[in-house]
């Protein structure tokens, strides 16, 4: 379905419109507009919106009526309308600025939430995804198994010391996930831990690595 016959985005442009006719309607009574513009600002911080998106907006409504409106569109019209919208924007903006920061705000408990729920999940079958872990490790760096004293080994994912050594790593994870310690404490303990794997050969990009795999 081409994107201007999509439903979808005729319902949310209209919904644009009519917002802008309830914005024209209310000019002969600010205050009373003022609320109905805070909200709506508050409201599109959920759906992403920034401010920079204004301008976009702007020009695109400006355009618009100018495209409909022909010859009638001289320059006092537009003078008036971007007044008109620089109204809106006024109440809006600061009200969208105010709600991505709440948002932000809460972003770090919803994110350890989110984080401790699926590791939840990952831990009812660890060993299984230790392995799967580790195997994609090396798919994705094969020189990384050169670390590795078991790197000549017959059948990786069935070794002894694959299935120890993930398991290790994944259970350090988990008991990272589960400290209720802040960034600053853990760090000496992160710090050796960095120090003691530089010495096995470690290089940073092998975190990239981890991370992918993970």
């Amino acid at each position: 379905v081409p994107l201007e016959k999509s439903p979808g985005m005729q319902k949310h442009a209209t919904g644009v419109m009519k917002t802008v006719g309830t914005a024209v309607a209310g000019l002969s009574d600010v205050k009373s507009l003022i609320p109905v513009l805070e909200a709506l600002g508050g409201k599109h911080a959920q759906y992403g919106v920034q401010p920079e998106h204004f301008a976009v907006v702007g020009e695109a409504l400006l355009w618009t009526l100018e495209q409909g409106l022909g010859e009638l569109w001289t320059s006092d019209v537009r003078e008036a309308w971007e007044e008109v919208y620089g109204t809106v924007q006024s109440v809006m903006e600061p009200a969208l600025v105010q709600g991505l920061a709440a948002i932000a705000a809460e972003a770090p408990r919803d994110t350890k939430a989110l984080v401790e729920e699926s590791w939840a999940l990952v831990e009812k079958d660890l060993d299984a995804q230790a392995v799967k872990f580790f195997m994609r490790m090396v798919e994705i760096s094969p020189a990384s198994l050169q670390l590795f004293s078991f790197k000549d080994a017959k059948d990786l994912p069935n070794h002894p010391s694959v299935r120890r050594h993930s398991m290790l790593v994944l259970r350090s994870i988990g008991e990272l996930i589960a400290t209720e310690t802040d960034a600053a404490e853990m760090a000496p303990a992160l710090e050796s831990m960095a120090e003691r794997h530089a010495s096995y050969g470690v290089i940073a990009e092998h975190l990239d690595v981890m991370l992918e795999a993970l």
